[in-house]
């Protein structure tokens, strides 16, 4: 989710609370840990506020980070922002080269099929598991796609747009 008013950017997903000391059990979107430690303004939207936190400390895994915010006392404190969203700064953020980009840039994206078929827009990345889905929306309709090379062809940020193919092309 991207944040217009003041140019947040999705870093990660909280998934739940991580021991009893306040950790928080995060997927992180489209950036490692070491970048995460050197960004100075995290934010989380509580829905009716934006609260600014401070990195304390982090751990890596596989596929999930452990993060500790001065904010955050307790398990119980924690516990308030499951399956919220962690933001940042874009302005924050390294620079990114021609072919990359944040999980941030493909929402409202065009999605078209290998024959230029229109798909939808993405309207939300989501993070289950293993990789990121784009979730892609025309009409009433609803698309999943992983975000993962045998399904995404091409992804052209300048452009807003996304080829996809199709079941039957793989």
């Amino acid at each position: 989710m991207h944040s217009a008013e003041v140019n947040r950017t999705a870093i990660g997903l909280v998934r739940k609370p991580h021991g009893i000391k306040g950790g928080l059990k995060v997927t992180l979107y489209s950036i490692d840990l070491e970048t995460l430690r050197n960004l100075e303004q995290l934010f989380v939207n509580t829905g009716d506020e934006w609260k600014q936190l401070t990195l304390k400390n982090s751990q890596g895994y596989d596929d999930f980070s452990i993060l500790t915010f001065n904010e955050i006392p307790d398990r119980t404190e924690a516990d308030q922002y499951r399956d919220l969203e962690v933001f940042t700064l874009r302005d924050d953020l390294p620079v990114l080269g021609d072919d990359e980009f944040y999980s941030d840039d493909l929402i409202d994206c065009e999605v078209v099929n290998e024959n230029n078929e229109d798909l939808g827009q993405v309207v939300e990345i989501l993070s289950p598991g293993a990789h990121e889905v784009l979730l892609i929306k025309k009409g009433d309709s609803e698309l999943l796609v992983p975000l993962v090379d045998e399904w995404v062809a091409e992804i052209d940020i300048q452009n807003r747009r996304i080829q996809i193919n199709s079941a039957e092309e793989l």
